[in-house]
């Protein structure tokens, strides 16, 4: 997976808004496991992750006439991605842990203790993040987890930077209250 600069996203654009099929490939390549990723975070669901990237991508392609040269089109993918996951957590709950098929990425060692420790502190951690509200949780996984500036956070979620700032203070909060017993 190779990362594009924004000249290239730019002439990608220009692209896709011509209908250009192998340029709108090339930025779905690219763009997809960051949508992903974004979506599983925020559903904790493979599966509806899977479905809503197609979706989100699905709606960017339909809608290519409409982009606009002032609005980022990798702001405009996560709040295509961001809505279709406000609509999929309005119809289901999110899970609140690691289903047993799940890959749990901790590398196990020597000491079981300590491994059932770290599993224990990821499965909170989740929880946490579960919690959440939506608007905060989108921010905090756009930022921690998608590694986008406050700015990007205001114009993803269409917000005011001040309330990205507040958001994830917020977040902060209430995970080093979820998380206290593991925070020795």
């Amino acid at each position: 997976m190779q990362k594009l600069d924004e000249s290239r996203i730019c002439s990608l654009i220009e692209q896709i808004k011509e209908n250009n099929t192998a340029a709108f490939k090339e930025f779905f390549c690219c763009m997809q496991p960051g949508i992903y990723y974004f979506l599983y975070r925020y559903t904790s669901d493979a599966d509806a992750a899977a479905d809503l990237t197609q979706e989100t991508f699905i709606n960017f392609w339909n809608h290519r006439s409409c982009l606009k040269n002032n609005l980022s089109p990798k702001s405009y993918l996560y709040r295509i991605a961001r809505n279709l996951a406000y609509n999929y957590i309005s119809r289901k709950p999110p899970v609140s842990s690691f289903g047993e098929n799940e890959n749990v990425l901790v590398k196990l060692g020597n000491n079981p203790e300590q491994d059932y420790d770290r599993i224990l502190l990821l499965d909170d951690f989740q929880k946490a993040i579960n919690l959440l509200p939506e608007r905060c949780r989108a921010t905090f996984i756009l930022s921690r987890y998608e590694g986008l500036e406050y700015s990007q956070i205001a114009e993803v979620l269409n917000v005011s930077l001040q309330t990205v700032k507040n958001q994830m203070n917020k977040a902060f909060s209430v995970l080093r209250k979820q998380l206290a017993d593991h925070l020795d």
